[in-house]
């Protein structure tokens, strides 16, 4: 069908209260920054411990971005959608991933860090507006700083190094770079929300400072040798830790990797982690069986300092169900599965493929494009241990939200999706009054994308969701649709009209 198509208008105040409603009551003075009491997060003198799932394109998109770069940053209705999801799924607890660097080689795409000592305060913006929202959904952040790798429109301390003229490898040692380093602390922790007033350094929804995203990966991802460079990166780690520190008291410092005897055994450590992954044991001939490899961590903090297992997954169902188990079993403090991805403003959800595995993200509440990662069965999982970790009886399911907003593109139809939603029903009248009658049931807004496509700069127009191949021909038609789940549904949404060819 390749009629002209086009949306009634509607009010922009009408979707901002649609917005304003879709999220959990506000929570009241009850709060607390989250502190350390020997091994054990502590939340207002109570034990604080989490199950959910990463959530690495929170405050930036990675996949899926439009060549004009205009949802490089999430809006409000995606910040919300993640939350949303991470807070029906039990989590109340998630990470990012890292703040993202300029590189020449990435055609001007937009990061967080435009230039030596220079931030875009567009992207912070973004930042401030998620920090705002996760009081709202009583989700806290462990927030890593910056990327051992040199992943591409995301970059890490090469080309922070880089952006200072000085060569691979000088951001650990440098003292031009490290300073470059400490002014980018300075400016994160000393920053004004401008959604909320406060400062970063006085915020709840910060968990953890994390110190970056896996050092422990900087010389094999580049065939340096480990054993060279991990005193170098210790080194560094204890020195920002203790400056991080200085300049934030308030809140947590977890490590990134390094020295793991020294980093324990140092003050300005809080919090170890560990990322435990089946697949990549498997390809590094390593354990795969992970629970094993959780109680090892265990101990070796026991007493000591909270673990967290702040990334696990790619691996079998049963193999994930004994890690968790084991982590709620040992007292870790808390875990997530890689990862989760929201859904995108004009249409469907986001995707990212992991290193060339079925997995293309997960996306909440899960689908039939899943299951060949068993989306749906791990989703279930971990709300299931996120409530049991917590000692408390899970909340009743909630009916989807916000109302879904149906748009026309290419031939069929598309709309912004309602969280929680495990499918959509789409009606259809000769007149925009009605009657109205169903013309597909069933219908599911994550699709099998072609994510490399995406991934290589192509077309990144959103994918028709669905064609109607049933309308009789020669007339017009309207169109709209409302999402639903076992827990209720959703308001319907606006109306499309379908002009005669």
């Amino acid at each position: 069908m390749t009629p002209q198509m086009r949306p009634f208008p509607f009010l922009a105040a009408a979707l901002a209260l649609i917005l304003a409603a879709s999220g959990p009551a506000a929570r009241g003075a009850d709060w607390p920054i989250v502190h350390r009491r020997g091994d054990e997060l502590v939340e207002g003198g109570k034990t604080f411990r989490f199950l959910g799932l990463d959530a690495p394109n929170l405050h930036q998109n990675e996949s899926q971005v439009r060549p004009d770069f205009s949802n490089r940053f999430p809006d409000e209705y995606e910040i919300r959608d993640v939350l949303g999801s991470l807070h029906r799924l039990g989590a109340r607890a998630t990470r990012t991933f890292t703040l993202s660097v300029a590189c020449r080689d990435d055609d001007g795409i937009p990061t967080y860090v435009a230039g030596r000592r220079a931030y875009n305060e567009a992207a912070f913006r973004t930042l401030d507006r998620v920090l705002a929202l996760c009081r709202e959904y009583d989700v806290r952040i462990v927030f890593p700083l910056i990327a051992s790798q040199s992943f591409g429109g995301w970059r890490g301390v090469d080309e922070f190094a880089a952006l200072s003229g000085k060569p691979p490898g000088s951001f650990w040692t440098d003292p031009e770079v490290k300073a470059d380093f400490r002014r980018l602390l300075d400016y994160v922790v000393n920053r004004r929300n401008s959604v909320t007033g406060a400062l970063y350094r006085d915020d709840p929804a910060i968990l953890a400072w994390q110190l970056g995203n896996e050092f422990d990966s900087y010389a094999p991802d580049r065939k340096f040798n480990p054993g060279a460079w991990r005193p170098l990166i210790t080194d560094w780690s204890l020195e920002m830790a203790a400056y991080l520190h200085s300049i934030d008291p308030n809140h947590l410092v977890m490590e990134a990797g390094g020295d793991r005897a020294r980093l324990l055994a140092s003050p300005a450590i809080d919090v170890m982690s560990t990322h435990l992954y089946e697949y990549w044991n498997r390809l590094s001939g390593l354990p795969s069986e992970l629970a094993p490899l959780a109680r090892q961590a265990a101990a070796e903090c026991r007493s000591r300092k909270p673990l967290i297992i702040d990334e696990f997954g790619l691996g079998a169902v049963d193999n994930i169900r004994a890690l968790i188990l084991a982590i709620r079993g040992e007292g870790i403090a808390g875990g997530l599965l890689w990862s989760i991805r929201g859904h995108r403003r004009d249409g469907g959800f986001y995707c990212h493929n992991e290193g060339g595995t079925p997995v293309n993200s997960y996306h909440f509440p899960g689908f039939a494009a899943g299951q060949g990662y068993d989306e749906t069965q791990l989703l279930d999982l971990v709300r299931a241990e996120a409530f049991a970790i917590r000692g408390v009886v899970p909340d009743a399911p909630e009916a989807p939200g916000p109302v879904p907003v149906l748009r026309c593109e290419r031939g069929g139809f598309t709309w912004r999706g309602s969280t929680g939603a495990t499918h959509y029903v789409m009606e259809r009248a000769e007149a925009s009054e009605g009657p109205w009658s169903v013309c597909a049931d069933g219908l599911a807004d994550s699709v099998a994308l072609d994510v490399a496509r995406y991934e290589a700069g192509g077309d990144s127009r959103p994918i028709p969701l669905w064609f109607d191949e049933s309308a009789a021909g020669g007339r017009e038609h309207y169109y709209r649709i409302r999402g639903l789940n076992p827990a209720g549904a959703t308001a319907y949404s606006n109306v499309v009209r379908v002009p005669a060819p």
